[in-house]
């Protein structure tokens, strides 16, 4: 009960941050799309982007592998989308891998237009997560699972034939996991920062049959 408190808690303060940021860009100029204009409702959104970085020393190498939440969503509303998503990231060492983790979950996201190109996006993530580190007291690997939640802002920009680019510059989240061996660990990210910074890309499909009136 402890746990699920905390949960419930740390989501609500995730929407309410994702809602502050829309009513802040209503104020910008922001606007939502009537249900009678033309926009994306009843189409999918497939989105995600793939990262790798490595680093080299004279002594050791490291890298990262990681995919942004790779999702797929549904627009509800012309400006409301509700989808399912996964990420995962491993962490190399000398070749060898240190930690791995995968993420899985749903999200929900609301938008508001500013102008005709650029629309600014709110997200929340809910996840489960497990994955495989290395162990501090032993040789080899051990397991850990547990949740995040994440709440997050992007700008988007409108490409045109159902494509964008979306662009991410802050984060709120929480990430608990447990071992066997260590219990539950926390971790926290708040603000804007390198780490919270990041790029995708989005496409668009209507998969809906168009009459001979739509032509």
């Amino acid at each position: 009960m402890k746990y699920f408190n905390k949960t419930v808690f740390s989501l609500a303060l995730a929407g309410m941050s994702v809602l502050s940021g829309n009513v802040s860009a209503q104020f910008l100029g922001g606007h939502r799309l009537k249900s009678d204009e033309d926009g994306p409702k009843g189409q999918f959104m497939v989105y995600g982007s793939l990262d790798y970085s490595k680093v080299t020393t004279p002594s050791t190498s490291s890298s990262t592998v990681s995919s942004a939440p790779l999702g797929v969503g549904y627009f509800i509303n012309n400006n409301d989308l509700i989808g399912v998503n996964y990420a995962y990231s491993q962490n190399s060492v000398n070749h060898n891998v240190v930690y791995k983790q995968n993420e899985a979950g749903i999200w929900y996201s609301p938008s508001l237009m500013l102008g005709k190109y650029f629309v600014l996006i709110g997200q929340v993530d809910a996840h489960y997560v497990w994955g495989q580190q290395m162990a501090a007291a032993a040789d080899g690997m051990q397991n850990f699972n547990g949740f995040r939640l994440r709440a997050y802002p992007l700008i988007g920009i409108l490409l045109g034939g159902g494509w964008a680019l979306k662009f991410k510059f802050a984060e709120l989240s929480m990430l608990q996991t447990k071992t066997k061996e260590e219990g539950w660990t926390k971790s926290y990210v708040a603000g804007i920062s390198g780490s919270t910074f990041g790029v995708g890309i989005s496409k668009n499909f209507d998969f809906r049959k168009k009459s001979k009136n739509d032509n």
